[in-house]
């Protein structure tokens, strides 16, 4: 607005209005101070923002390519990283003490390397390989662990698929075709348990089904013993074919089922 000669000449002649005016000036400076190094560090973010983007190389000098580039976001920006840095970034990160012991305390527990997670087995692996000695020993209660577990999944689908009458070794069938036939008589009680037995394994009845429809093997086994083959038999048929005697000849009257 005015000339810095003018300016000062007016302060000396009013010296309290100058200590004012200064004391603004020094104000003003220092905002404009603060100003000016948040817009060259915004400049200089930039800059080099642009320069990462654009550049060929990564700052361990890998060759950019989109095989071996990828993009995470970090600050609310998208940010390039290179994927050999990762690489070797994990093939030298070794664990410390204190992973290394929770790491085989979990393995005497029955986990395995694979379980505790990517990042334990990957520094563990780099471990395993900087100390063969204990590695050797870690890789093999790992293993042996998965052996354990592989068993026991196989066993677990075997059980799944297989049919009730092998569960808990038969004990399970057993117990309930027993317990459904206890009511009847010696006579018919193996006969009609083995049918039961024979539906449960083919999948025709549940264990929980016995109870109630020992009634039906009951029914098929008092039949069963009229027919032989494709024909029925009657009390009129001959015991034999070289036979005299009839099924009627053989029954009394205490084998009647009518008064």
């Amino acid at each position: 607005m005015v000339t810095r000669q003018r300016f000062l000449k007016h302060c000396e002649l009013h010296p309290e209005w100058a200590v004012e005016a200064m004391r603004l000036i020094k104000l003003n400076e220092q905002s404009a101070a603060v100003l000016r190094t948040k817009v060259n560090l915004e400049i200089a973010r930039e800059r080099s923002a642009i320069n990462r983007r654009t550049a060929e190389k990564c700052k361990n000098g890998h060759v950019r390519t989109a095989n071996n580039t990828f993009y995470v976001e970090y600050g609310g920006c998208l940010v390039r990283r290179c994927k050999d840095c990762n690489k070797s970034a994990r093939e030298n990160r070794m664990p410390t003490i204190d992973r290394v012991r929770l790491s085989v305390a979990a393995l005497h527990e029955g986990e395995t390397l694979s379980s505790q997670g990517g990042y334990t087995l990957s520094i563990m692996r780099n471990f395993i390989r900087a100390n063969p000695k204990i590695g050797n020993r870690i890789r093999t209660i790992s293993e042996k662990n998965a052996s354990v577990h592989r068993s026991a999944a196989q066993r677990a689908r075997r059980q799944l698929a297989a049919s009730p009458l092998t569960r808990n070794n038969g004990e399970d069938a057993y117990e309930a075709v027993r317990n459904a036939t206890a009511h009847l008589a010696e006579d018919e009680r193996d006969d009609v348990m083995s049918m039961m037995f024979l539906a449960i394994a083919e999948d025709r009845m549940t264990l929980s089904e016995a109870r109630s429809r020992v009634g039906e093997f009951l029914k098929d086994q008092r039949r069963r013993p009229r027919v032989y083959g494709e024909a029925r038999f009657s009390l009129d048929c001959p015991l034999s074919d070289d036979s005299g005697m009839t099924w009627l000849d053989t029954k009394s009257d205490a084998d009647r089922l009518w008064a």
